[in-house]
């Protein structure tokens, strides 16, 4: 079962240069654990000496100009679609895996009770394509708590200079202007 954590939203402060983060400008927000709780922190980029010891996780944002038009993430239902359309585009596995977890912490999708994580061998021919991969390949099914469906996700390594161009594709594909 996947917990609810209650992670503090962005102080638009560096706390390392105890500073104000002015519009425009990149910032990465840390999560450590503090005693029983997670405590972010904001820290500008020019201030950045990579993540700190301990963290649980980091990333990358920018404090949006003010003349910027705000943007919300599509309705769950898009959001799921666009998850199944991405299942025969290869090059998207490890965006399609993010936004799985992303719809899972949302509560979109849920692990399907019955199932444990599934290994499939990748190809039983000797010499793999250059589309397969080699050796077994983890699967996650998974149901949609708005329709009862399921999905299967492949599960992606996710290396950490892959991060920042993720995020990226995914906040493209996945939100949307508003007025």
């Amino acid at each position: 079962m996947i917990g609810e954590y209650k992670i503090n939203r962005t102080t638009r402060r560096c706390s390392v240069a105890d500073r104000p983060l002015e519009p425009g400008e990149y910032y990465y927000s840390v999560v450590s654990e503090h005693d029983e709780d997670f405590r972010r922190v904001d820290i500008a980029a020019d201030s950045w000496t990579g993540p700190p010891e301990g963290c649980i996780g980091h990333w990358k944002n920018r404090v949006p100009l003010p003349e910027e038009k705000k943007r919300e993430l599509a309705p769950p239902e898009v959001l799921i679609e666009i998850l199944r359309s991405m299942a025969d585009q290869p090059q998207l596995t490890k965006a399609r895996y993010l936004l799985a977890l992303m719809l899972m912490r949302k509560r979109h999708l849920k692990p399907v009770e019955s199932s444990a994580l599934i290994s499939s061998a990748a190809s039983d021919s000797t010499e793999p394509t250059e589309s397969e991969s080699v050796g077994p390949t983890n699967l996650w099914e998974l149901e949609s708590n708005l329709d009862g469906t399921t999905v299967t996700i492949e599960i992606a390594d996710i290396a950490a200079g892959e991060a920042e161009s993720l995020q990226t594709q995914l906040v493209d594909l996945l939100y949307r202007e508003v007025e």
